[in-house]
């Protein structure tokens, strides 16, 4: 008998909320250190980096944090990637245990990272729950004239 070494998600199986794995941990992690002064960041100080939901979510000890729907909708143009089984890596490593990993080769990009891109532009549109607008991004390495682009692109087939 083969092995079954895919196992398709169907769309009513996307998750709706992001698994936060500080949660889990024993005892809480170390604050991020601050670059120059290699103290403590505090949230106030995240929001000169990221949008404050950002800067939320990072330091957040909930387990679960909700995907908005409209991150969501965006996800389902390429999303659920498959689940595949390592049967050859469990064979080489002589182990009982049963490997997996996201193929996430299918995306757009042909790589994970439209998965953080994704929400990080949604939440870098969207006002702060202060009410306040977001800044411009600072990216290293991208052009600004490529960001403007890229953002009034965007603009133009997006609610966001």
């Amino acid at each position: 008998m083969k092995t079954a070494i895919t196992f398709p998600l169907r769309a009513d199986e996307m998750p709706k909320h992001w698994y936060n794995l500080r949660a889990d941990f024993p005892e809480p992690l170390p604050p991020p250190l601050h670059p120059g002064t290699k103290e403590p960041v505090t949230p106030d100080l995240m929001t000169a980096m990221f949008p404050e939901s950002l800067g939320m979510h990072e330091m957040s000890p909930e387990r679960r944090i909700e995907i908005p729907p409209e991150v969501q909708d965006v996800y389902a143009l390429y999303r659920p990637t498959p689940l595949l089984r390592a049967v050859r890596l469990e064979k080489a490593l002589q182990t009982p245990a049963h490997i997996y990993y996201k193929y996430e080769g299918v995306s757009p990009a042909g790589s994970h990272k439209p998965n953080t891109a994704i929400p990080q532009a949604y939440y870098n549109k969207r006002p702060a729950p202060n009410g306040s607008r977001p800044r411009p991004a600072r990216v290293r390495g991208v052009r600004r004239s490529r960001l403007r682009a890229a953002s009034s692109a965007s603009s133009s087939t997006s609610t966001w």
